[in-house]
């Protein structure tokens, strides 16, 4: 490496000799004028990027690195970053005015600014004039390396900022020798190479907060006074949300609003909420005959690099639906012969494509990468094979959600074997496609394959009932439903109105549910659809049960076992058979109830049904409880545990958990229930089910209450009241409002006492129960008839 040397030449001559080569500057033409400190403005404030600036700050710092990459998408503010942080350094003094900016321009279409000419360019801001330039790249490169290596002699640190470079050849030249100086690289791509040592800094989109602060700021920058930000923030996050939080995208946005003051934000976001047009949308156009700015352009910019085979899986990736795609659905939908994997890194360099989490094999574009890649993809739809690619997508899915199906066993016997997933397994790829799933059946009707999305909601529906998936398993049955009234084929229309009332009655939805079950009834009289009419008064017997109409529900449940005999249908009659046991405890006929519940076991027993075996072993251990066998009772209970816990359900673990600890609570035996509940509770609260955690932390309350530690059943209470609004049905709710209300009644807090038995009678009424309206309205009468006592009147 040459070392600058200067030695006096005559009169005020210098010479400057470099490698062996010398040369000499006359009077008057040596070293031209130095551009210092020639950084960009920062921007007017960087929001949302505290910990990246501190990580750069801290690699400009004596004893960083002497190479920093910032990485990422197009307009995600690399620059922006690169700058602010520069600007910094320049305050703390490290590198006083020796700071030089190029702009490589290195996703121009003529390919920007080459290695060699970012030497010259630097040389220049050095104060070499281009008449002193050595003649050759090679003499350019010596000169710049011994200026770089005299500065690090002196003591004097140097900081150059290379913007926007898009291949490492572009700044491979300027990278500094020793620890001395910095050089500081933004890109698209993460600058990867053999002899590039760099640290690398990848930015992603920002938070939800700070995108927000970034949209409010423009707005106050341009118009101080403008009220839209204190006015409609619930609108300025749904645009930073359109926005993908990319701050290009929320920068167009926010001139948007800025040029139209009059323009609510509620109004920009109507307009980017339609997908469809978004891109488009999120255009500025100055009308000053400047280039219009918008997302669409920078992201063309990265997609024109790509090699011809990546940038065909660039646009394939978006005909699977959702935000991610797993490595395996990748060579699914392309088609690609050999390992994906290199292909799709490659794209993570570009900032196309990131792996999230790093190793996990699942990758995921950013919302409007994808919209792009879509727009792409319908362009080259079929010299790319898009059609064939979203078959093949569905037909692997159909393929792997029945092998988790059968391994299961939601509607039969589970099969295992060694080409098969652990049940384990399964409920993993379940758990993670589980969305992917739901739009996959979307999928295949906007796609013309009707008897597809048929066949993988088949699959996925009895799932979705079993592991209480509600909201998939409405999306799915609406979807179908639609599809079938469309189609006009009563067997189908007769199956889907069945479907989905069987997930509103779970939702607890149940005059909407009373609704569909009774049109599929009639659909399937009027088509001699035998079976179809038989589960359809199987539900409606389970409905008319909830809704406290026993002698309704009894009649719809014999009709149910009456068909179902008839043909032969066993599981079906194990169905109806636990339907008419819970109608035989209501009616206090428990004889027949446990009878009942018998069957309804043997009869999953016999068709390999462990799921619902479980359930009627449940139901069983309660109807024996009420009629008096309590050792046995407790016995059964233990037994559905054990089945539940073998079959990896976690929710209805923690049921089976309640059911158990109930018994227990009611025997006295506190201290055996108690961390029944507790587990029951941790269950929940890991699978996020604010109707199970909310159903244990009132059975905690009551044995809270019970054993005189009101404050904490107080609170247990209030909030089992919070968690089972919305996702319970009034039933439950008003349960826990009884229990709220004796809580306080204890603690001489009558007026709220009585208040909370008021809205116990309201949640009562709105499903019928008329017995516990009047009970509970009694109770409220007499807390607000008590005058005097200790506590409020």
């Amino acid at each position: 490496m040459g070392v600058e040397q200067w030695a006096k030449a005559s009169g005020e001559s210098q010479i400057t000799q470099i490698a062996g080569d010398q040369y000499v500057y006359e009077p008057g033409a040596g070293p031209g004028p130095q551009a210092r400190l020639g950084l960009p403005d920062a921007p007017a404030e960087l929001v949302g990027r505290d910990r990246p600036a501190r990580e750069l700050l801290a690699l400009l710092a004596e004893g960083g690195s002497p190479v920093a990459v910032v990485a990422g998408l197009a307009g995600v503010g690399k620059s922006a970053l690169a700058v602010t942080t520069a600007h910094r350094a320049v305050e703390l003094g490290w590198f006083a005015d020796r700071v030089f900016f190029l702009s490589l321009r290195g996703y121009a279409p003529d390919g920007g600014v080459s290695g060699p000419q970012a030497v010259q360019e630097l040389l220049g801001h050095l104060g070499i004039r281009d008449t002193d330039l050595p003649p050759s790249p090679h003499g350019q490169l010596a000169l710049y390396r011994a200026r770089l290596a005299a500065y690090a002699q002196a003591g004097q640190r140097v900081l150059v900022v290379a913007d926007d470079a898009g291949t490492v050849a572009q700044v491979r030249d300027l990278v500094p020798a020793g620890d001395t100086h910095r050089l500081l690289v933004t890109s698209r791509h993460r600058l990867v190479a053999p002899g590039f040592a760099a640290r690398l800094i990848a930015l992603d989109e920002l938070d939800a907060e700070p995108s927000a602060q970034l949209l409010a700021g423009a707005l106050l920058r341009t118009w101080p006074d403008d009220p839209r930000p204190a006015r409609e923030p619930e609108a300025l996050a749904a645009v930073a949300e359109a926005c993908g939080r990319l701050p290009l995208a929320l920068t167009v946005a926010g001139a948007l609003l800025a040029g139209d003051p009059g323009l609510p934000a509620a109004a920009l976001a109507g307009q980017l909420a339609d997908a469809r047009t978004r891109l488009e949308a999120l255009t500025f156009d100055g009308g000053d005959g400047g280039v219009p700015v918008g997302v669409r352009a920078a992201f063309g910019l990265s997609y024109g690099r790509l090699p011809a085979d990546q940038a065909r899986i660039f646009r394939l990736l978006t005909v699977k639906p959702g935000p991610d795609c797993t490595t395996g659905y990748a060579q699914v939908i392309t088609g690609e012969s050999g390992d994906i994997r290199p292909k799709l890194a490659a794209l993570v360099r570009a900032s196309l494509l990131t792996e999230q989490p790093v190793g996990s094999e699942r990758w995921r574009m950013h919302d409007l990468v994808r919209l792009y890649a879509q727009e792409r993809g319908e362009e080259c739809a079929e010299q790319d094979g898009r059609d064939a690619a979203t078959g093949a997508l569905l037909a692997s899915l159909v393929l792997d959600a029945g092998r988790a199906q059968r391994v299961l066993g939601v509607i039969g016997r589970a099969v295992t074997g060694p080409d098969l997933p652990s049940v384990q397994e399964a409920l993993r790829w379940l758990d993670e496609e589980r969305a992917l799933l739901v739009e996959a059946v979307g999928l295949a009707l906007d796609t013309g394959r009707t008897d597809t999305a048929a066949e993988l909601g088949d699959i996925l529906l009895p799932y979705f009932e079993v592991y209480g998936h509600v909201q998939e398993g409405e999306a799915v049955a609406r979807r179908l439903l639609a599809a079938a009234r469309r189609a006009g084929d009563r067997e189908y229309l007769a199956i889907r109105l069945y479907d989905l009332g069987l997930v509103l009655m779970t939702a607890h939805r149940l005059d909407e549910a009373v609704e569909k079950a009774s049109e599929a009834l009639a659909v399937a009289r009027g088509g001699s659809l035998k079976e179809t009419e038989g589960k359809a008064l199987n539900l409606l017997g389970s409905l008319y049960r909830a809704q406290h109409r026993p002698v309704e529900a009894g009649g719809a449940l014999q009709g149910a076992l009456e068909i179902f005999r008839a043909s032969g249908l066993r599981h079906a009659e194990g169905t109806a058979w636990a339907e008419a046991g819970q109608v035989c405890v209501d009616l206090g006929r428990l004889p027949e109830a446990v009878a009942a519940f018998r069957e309804a076991g043997a009869a999953m027993r016999e068709v390999g049904d462990r799921h619902r075996e479980a359930s009627m072993l449940e139901q069983l251990g309660d109807a024996l409880r009420q009629a008096g066998h309590r050792e046995e009772s407790l016995a059964v209970r233990e037994e559905a545990l054990a089945r539940v816990r073998e079959l990896g359900n976690r929710k209805r673990e923690g049921w089976a958990l309640n059911g158990l600890a109930a018994m227990l609570h009611a025997d006295g035996r506190h201290e055996e229930a108690r961390p029944r509940y507790e587990e029951a509770l941790a269950l929940f609260v890991a699978a996020g089910d604010r109707q199970g955690e909310g159903g244990t932390l009132h059975n905690l309350a009551q044995l809270h209450t019970e054993a005189g530690r009101l404050e904490e059943a107080l609170a247990e209470e209030e909030q089992a009241i919070v968690l089972l609004a919305g996702s319970a049905g009034a039933g439950h709710q008003a349960s826990a409002a009884r229990g709220l209300a004796r809580v306080l009644a204890r603690l001489h807090r009558r007026v709220e006492a009585a208040d909370a038995w008021e809205r116990a009678a309201e949640l009562s009424a709105s499903v019928g129960d008329t017995r516990e309206v009047v009970r509970c309205r009694e109770e409220a009468g007499r807390l607000r008839a008590v005058r005097g006592g200790p506590g409020p009147a």
